[in-house]
């Protein structure tokens, strides 16, 4: 009785092993591959928004846009520019930041690009793992981004930007509603391309189209930027640098 249980034992295991055998083996996953963005990027354009061949592309503002624009220009031939707010220390946003001559690393990862300016030492997030944007978004400086990618190209959709931040060193504006679409993708070896799409139906009588090339510089780093120290003059509710008195505080004279 022994000999037949042992008999059947190894009967039972040796068919498990042949089905086991012959069970087909699951696929591995396809282990997804993405383009090399290493190294650091610097923006070749300088400090405006183009079109290929290296040409200014300005948009087309809508008429309450371009009265306001008027307004910032007129000053501006007058000798009354009005206040930069970056020239104390706040931050440009999104797109402005773009446009800066200062360079920027990508760091990619399978659920986010990370992008580090050396231009305040700012950090932002593109979301590629599937998100939406928030319901209840506040706005600010960078937005909120969510990307994906289509092969090798990075397409990348940022909301929720501030209103009182410019896209331009002139000083031209956007509204609440503006939205930038961005494609990211190498041209050549060392040259990153990112067309840039900024949607405004309240500034903008169409939607403005411009393209930004950077190089790469494989051995460069990004350094530590620090503009706290010249952040001393408070900007006012219309945008000019107010002058601070001996104990720190705001006079009325606005400059």
């Amino acid at each position: 009785m022994r000999r037949v249980l042992l008999l059947s034992l190894a009967v039972s295991l040796c068919l498990a092993s042949v089905v086991h055998a012959a069970a087909p083996s699951k696929p591995a996953a396809a282990v997804r591959t993405y383009p090399d963005w290493s190294g650091v990027w610097e923006n070749a354009e300088g400090f405006r928004y183009t079109v290929p061949g290296g040409k200014p592309n300005p948009p087309v503002l809508t008429p309450e846009y371009v009265a306001r624009y008027k307004v910032v220009t007129d000053a501006a031939a007058q000798g009354r520019p009005v206040n930069d707010p970056t020239a104390s220390c706040i931050w440009p946003g999104v797109p402005r930041v773009l446009v800066t001559p200062y360079p920027l690393e990508y760091l990619i990862q399978p659920d986010r690009v990370t992008v580090i300016h050396e231009y305040q030492s700012q950090v932002r997030r593109i979301w590629t793992d599937g998100r939406g944007h928030p319901e209840d978004l506040e706005a600010s400086f960078n937005g909120h981004s969510i990307g994906h990618w289509e092969g090798d190209t990075l397409v990348v959709e940022t909301v929720g930007l501030r209103e009182d931040t410019k896209i331009d060193r002139s000083g031209l504006a956007h509204s609440a509603q503006l939205k930038v679409l961005e494609r990211i993708r190498l041209v050549d070896p060392d040259t990153l391309e990112d067309q840039i799409t900024m949607i405004d139906a309240l500034a903008y009588a169409q939607p403005w189209v411009s393209t930004l090339r950077l190089k790469r510089h494989r051995d460069w780093q990004i350094l530590e930027y620090v503009c706290a120290e010249n952040n001393r003059n408070p900007v006012s509710a219309s945008g000019k640098t107010l002058t601070l008195d001996a104990e720190g505080k705001p006079i009325d004279k606005e400059q």
